[in-house]
């Protein structure tokens, strides 16, 4: 009956260092995992300020077209108010 009792100890001490073992390996993934998402939020940022950067040269552009555009239209008026007269 003795050696039951220093069984079941036995079973429990370990069954516990399982348990921390586990813990601390839950642990160390739950870091790994954190900072997989730090990295994927930083990337994130990146890709958000690139993308500012491409729409304000986009907007840049656009405005330079408008205005290329309205001289053409300054410079057709002017020709066709030279042949009407």
């Amino acid at each position: 009956m003795s050696q039951l009792i220093k069984l079941e100890k036995r079973f429990e001490k370990a069954l516990e260092k399982l348990e921390l073992a586990l813990s601390k390996n839950n642990l160390k993934e739950d870091a790994k995992n954190s900072k997989k998402k730090e990295a994927i939020v930083k990337g994130i940022h990146h890709n958000i300020d690139d993308l500012l950067v491409k729409i304000e040269y986009l907007e840049k552009a656009a405005t330079n077209d408008a205005n290329e555009i309205d001289k053409l239209v300054r410079k057709l008026k002017e020709i066709f108010e030279l042949e009407d007269d």
